[in-house]
């Protein structure tokens, strides 16, 4: 698949031919959150922060990383810059001793960051990735332990990979070399964030399609100190075989994820809060975005979920509504939504930001009593 059947399938997944207009007030939170549009942006899809406290958007369909700049968190940016441009569907950002990283479909990209100027400048391709050849297009990216981490989905819904860096996150060096396959079975780990509490990598995870309704379902995992073996394509949940890819694969010996989510779901990415804003019953939790079903005869996903963590950082209950209303309580129409959370991260000042590719927004969720 090439950079414009890759834009064009973005489109799809963003658009489909029966997305509603937005009525935000329809969207629904715990008592004494709030939530407002802080920017309009038809394609955002990652968000970070800059050291500096300003906003990069990944907009992935036109190829650009544009930088929303808010200075007194007014709830709404003063500008938008454009700090790089002419790439391949970047996705995934991450900013990293003085530098700006952007991973694109089939390579990571390192530039000078002036957080002054807001420009990024003396690109430079730093490591190649697996091109675009089938299906999962988006390159997650993220520095933990000194060490820089990339996530790339599978080629396909179930095979065996020929490319051992697909369905797998890996792990390099700043200057991108030293790259080895740090985490494998994860069929597509799109959102994949550090975990304050153990130290380490965890990740969401897409499982595969046409196991029915409600097989298998979405994980959130922790890759741990040294990653290891998470199962796809044989196993999926908490270490089931899927015994139409193998008769005998021992799942026994994958790892199991920490959390479950209903099937179909799409969990694309999550962050863990630990800032001021929130109440207290809301720090130490992770919050996870779920893009939504295509093909689940009743859809399902279209909000937002958290999941509590007790005090070793482990969930302790099932993932709850954080917010919902993008998509109807029963709505049993394909394609009927009015936005698809994807992008989320963590101001300076606490609130939480969260991009729609099929609204086009990017949403400011806060609380005040």
């Amino acid at each position: 698949m090439g950079r414009c059947s890759v834009l064009l399938f973005l489109v799809f997944l963003a658009a489909c031919t029966h997305a509603e207009k937005l009525d935000i007030g329809r969207l629904k939170l715990p008592a004494g959150f709030h939530i407002a549009i802080f920017a309009e942006a038809p394609h955002a899809r990652m968000l970070v922060f800059s050291p500096g406290g300003t906003l990069l958007v990944s907009e992935t369909e036109d190829g650009k990383v544009v930088a929303m700049v808010d200075p007194k968190q007014s709830g709404h940016p003063q500008r938008t810059v454009t700090v790089a441009d002419e790439l391949n569907a970047p996705h995934g950002m991450a900013l990293h001793n003085g530098k700006l990283y952007v991973a694109e479909i089939n390579q990571v990209r390192r530039y000078d960051w002036d957080e002054s100027q807001l420009r990024a400048t003396n690109g430079q391709v730093i490591a190649q990735l697996p091109g675009s050849g089938g299906g999962h297009s988006t390159r997650t990216l993220l520095f933990a332990n000194g060490k820089m981490y990339v996530a790339t989905g599978s080629s396909c819904n179930v095979c065996i990979e020929q490319d051992k860096r697909r369905a797998a996150v890996m792990e390099f060096n700043d200057d991108g070399g030293g790259q080895r396959i740090f985490a494998s079975g994860l069929r597509n780990a799109v959102g994949i964030a550090v975990n304050p509490k153990t130290g380490t990598i965890w990740a969401t995870d897409n499982g595969r399609d046409w196991l029915g309704d409600n097989l298998p379902p979405e994980e959130v995992n922790d890759l741990g100190k040294n990653g290891g073996n998470f199962g796809w394509p044989y196993c999926y949940g908490r270490q089931v075989p899927d015994r139409s890819q193998s008769k005998d694969y021992d799942c026994s010996k994958t790892i199991a994820p920490k959390a479950e989510i209903q099937a179909h779901s799409a969990p694309l990415n999550l962050a863990f809060y630990n800032a001021t804003m929130f109440p207290q019953e809301y720090r130490n939790n992770i919050f996870v975005t779920l893009h939504g079903s295509w093909n689940r005869s009743i859809p399902t996903g279209y909000k937002v979920v958290r999941i509590k963590l007790d005090e070793r950082g482990e969930p302790k209950d099932v993932p709850e509504d954080f917010i919902t209303g993008w998509i109807r309580p029963g709505e049993t129409r394909k394609g009927v939504w009015m936005g698809r959370p994807v992008g989320v991260a963590i101001g300076p000042e606490g609130a939480m930001y969260i991009s729609d590719d099929s609204a086009g927004v990017i949403y400011r969720i806060t609380w005040e009593k």
